[in-house]
């Protein structure tokens, strides 16, 4: 610990770009999460729409076999 310190106030503008790149990784990371959490969100409600029949079956995805993993 006495090394941060140390670090710290030896180099605080080296702290500081350090702060600031962990800080653009955390929000890079976030704004990926929210982008496919949001696809994520989309596809379940598009999924739901059309097994409740609410959003009607596309011909082309009744034409394809059904597939059983069992």
């Amino acid at each position: 610990m006495n090394e941060l310190s140390a670090l710290m106030q030896s180099a605080p503008w080296l702290v500081i770009g350090g702060a600031l790149v962990a800080l653009n990784l955390i929000l890079f990371v976030l704004k990926i999460t929210k982008r496919l959490l949001l696809l994520a969100i989309g596809a379940v409600l598009v999924a739901v729409g059309i097994y409740t029949g609410v959003i009607e079956t596309p011909d082309a995805l009744l034409a394809l076999p059904m597939i059983y993993l069992g």
